[in-house]
């Protein structure tokens, strides 16, 4: 599987998880995970959580990270080395759609923001499907991701902010409503026990969330918005950043749930 329209860079997914470092501990706590365990952390990037993950598992247990980037898997490789845990966690290199490990290999399943930028070509029920193949009978399936379609601005001209908020969610992400379609994707592969969780991550930092000169750009060249009209949410957003009173939210949806 190629990257996606909605790849992004290590170095964003470092500091967009340090943002949100509560919210992947949490999804740590509902894998319910011991000693010995055997984890998947599917779309692993650069290694955020997969050093944690191990640090949960003790010595006796293993965790595994898949992602299509070879660059950010060698970077997470460095990371799991320098921390310690090189013979707890491996990652390599996979086809979500098509993992090659048995059934019932892993007594827990995480994803994080996977579903958002899958490839259109690519069927999320099909992914759901693998998640819970690999997993084994009463083992948890953790999912968190973003529901872009409740991306908001604080803005004077709400018309423009609603436009280029439904923009972004529809055309700068591959799939900028997966947040909302977790609950149902757990329904329909038949998971058990299944819990929803939602949470506002909050942002005050202009340069921190996509409205910057990437979506200014593309929604110029799309047509959605004039010149003028970019002009002016480009300088009121910065005027507000710099005034200290930049807001911006977006939902994230946490689903979790067993395998029968």
């Amino acid at each position: 599987m190629a990257k996606s329209a909605g790849f992004v860079s290590a170095d964003y997914l470092r500091k967009a998880a340090e943002q949100i470092k509560q919210l992947k501990e949490r999804t740590y706590e509902l894998m319910n995970l011991r000693d010995g365990a055997r984890v998947l952390d599917v779309g692993c990037g650069p290694g955020m959580d997969t050093v944690p993950l191990a640090r949960l598992v003790g010595k006796t247990g293993k965790v595994v990270g898949v992602d299509i980037d070879a660059d950010m898997l060698k970077d997470a490789d460095v990371v799991a080395q320098q921390e310690g845990v090189s013979d707890i966690v491996e990652h390599m290199a996979a086809d979500v759609s098509a993992l090659s490990f048995p059934d019932n290999s892993f007594d827990a399943v995480r994803a994080e923001r996977l579903f958002q930028v899958l490839p259109g070509v690519v069927d999320p029920e099909e992914v759901m499907a693998q998640l819970v193949r690999v997993t084994r009978p009463g083992g948890s399936i953790v999912l968190l991701d973003a529901d872009w379609g409740s991306f908001s601005v604080d803005y004077s001209n709400a018309e423009l902010e609603r436009r280029l908020m439904a923009f972004f969610a529809s055309n700068l992400r591959p799939n900028g409503y997966a947040g909302r379609q977790l609950f149902g994707w757990c329904q329909r592969v038949g998971l058990r026990d299944i819990l929803i969780e939602n949470f506002a991550h909050i942002q005050t930092d202009y340069e921190q969330m996509p409205v910057g000169p990437w979506l200014q750009g593309e929604a110029m060249a799309a047509g959605v918005a004039n010149p003028l009209e970019i002009d002016a949410w480009a300088s009121e957003l910065q005027l507000r950043n710099d005034s200290g009173q930049f807001f911006a939210s977006v939902n994230m949806f946490l689903v979790s749930g067993q395998k029968p």
